[in-house]
């Protein structure tokens, strides 16, 4: 059997939403299994690069259409949550590991969000993770004390009826002004920038929603506190990978680096990466093959044991 293109499938979660889902699998017998949760604004097929490096080490891959993204937001509508809202996206997780766990049972389990989906990730592993083998947080927007005045406004907007229109995060490219597009900050990396733009079903296509913004965020509040991660399993292995120049992590990866302050205290083996002169997209980076061998070196070492 050949590593396998991203074949698409479809599976029913809460709410009545079908979620497309993508499955990779390595040319033999898979050794662990690994679920991706993508980023605000994009979609499972950008991973296809990701999974390909992971199934040549012989995992098996499976990453989802968020709600409100990819081919999932054809029954979600693009930027929204559907039934039964925020909480519906932990579902999901959860039923994408249940078709893993039933196609390689006994496997390892592994769980890696970027972005937005690391706030996923992580609410899902303290929800959910007592079977996981490690939890991988790309681009996190960690602890950000700041994010709970966001979510505040975000609400009240929602609550002045604007939980309907698209929010701009635009501002995040704001460092890297003046800019030769919106999205200088995802990586550094020209190319993948203008592939990024080009994609019909990531970017100024697919916005945010005021009401997903403060669902996601509110989330992202909660799971990043010591009680938050109180929930998370004893001896959680955690992997970060985050730019130095990453807004979203805060300046020189502060935010992130509070969030691995967080897990040690919790007694979490933690290990941090924070890549000098690196953006937001570490996978997509111009030193992208460092970011992946780290990922793959961590792993390794978490089947071995």
């Amino acid at each position: 059997m050949t590593a396998t293109a991203g074949e698409r499938h479809v599976l029913e979660s809460v709410g009545g939403v079908h979620v497309t889902y993508r499955r990779w699998l390595p040319p033999g017998d898979p050794r662990a299994t690994v679920q991706v949760v993508h980023g605000a604004s994009e979609h499972s097929g950008r991973y296809e690069r990701l999974a390909g490096a992971l199934t040549a080490q012989g995992l098996a891959v499976y990453a989802m259409d968020l709600r409100g993204h990819g081919r999932t937001a054809e029954g979600t509508g693009t930027g929204r949550f559907g039934a039964p809202g925020v909480e519906g996206v932990l579902a999901d997780v959860r039923a994408v590991h249940l078709v893993a766990a039933e196609q390689h049972p006994g496997l390892p389990r592994l769980l890696l969000g970027h972005s937005m989906g690391s706030i996923i990730a992580l609410a899902a592993a303290e929800a959910d993770g007592g079977d996981l083998a490690g939890l991988v947080l790309s681009g996190p927007l960690g602890v950000d004390p700041a994010l709970t005045d966001t979510v505040t406004q975000l609400e009240a907007a929602v609550a002045g009826g604007l939980g309907e229109q698209p929010l701009d995060l635009g501002t995040f490219n704001a460092p890297f002004e003046p800019a030769r597009t919106r999205y200088d900050w995802l990586p550094r990396d020209d190319a993948e920038v203008d592939a990024y733009v080009a994609d019909p079903l990531a970017g100024d296509e697919v916005p945010l929603t005021h009401d997903y913004a403060a669902g996601v965020f509110g989330m992202n509040v909660r799971a990043n506190t010591p009680e938050g991660v109180a929930e998370l399993p004893d001896g959680l292995p955690v992997l970060l990978l985050s730019g130095q120049r990453d807004p979203v992590g805060g300046v020189d990866a502060a935010h992130v680096t509070a969030l691995a302050g967080l897990l040690r205290d919790r007694g979490l083996p933690v290990e941090q990466h924070v890549y000098p002169d690196a953006r937001h997209e570490v996978f997509n980076e111009t030193n992208r093959d460092e970011v992946v061998g780290d990922l793959l070196g961590w792993i390794d070492a978490r089947l071995a044991r």
